[in-house]
């Protein structure tokens, strides 16, 4: 497992729960919102494939524990957000 699993899944997390409510706070239609998701997944992903220290391998512990607490942590952002 590389580091750049875990970002890609951090990302994949934090654009699905913080943009579809603020696509739909400015009115944008369900399939306009899905396709500004996509492009903002695809960018997402294309950046983080360009980050050299994201290429470094890590052990599958450290890369799932990592992944776990940012998944807590946004969610626990997003809940005192909204």
């Amino acid at each position: 497992m590389k580091w750049e699993n875990v970002a890609w899944g951090s990302s994949i997390f934090i654009v699905l729960t913080f943009l579809p409510p603020y696509l739909d706070k400015i009115g944008i239609s369900f399939w306009l919102e899905a396709v500004c998701a996509i492009a903002v997944l695809f960018s997402v992903i294309f950046i983080v494939s360009k980050i050299k220290f994201l290429q470094k391998s890590v052990t599958k512990k450290v890369g799932w524990l990592s992944l776990i607490s940012v998944f807590i942590f946004v969610s626990i952002l997003d809940s005192l957000i909204n």
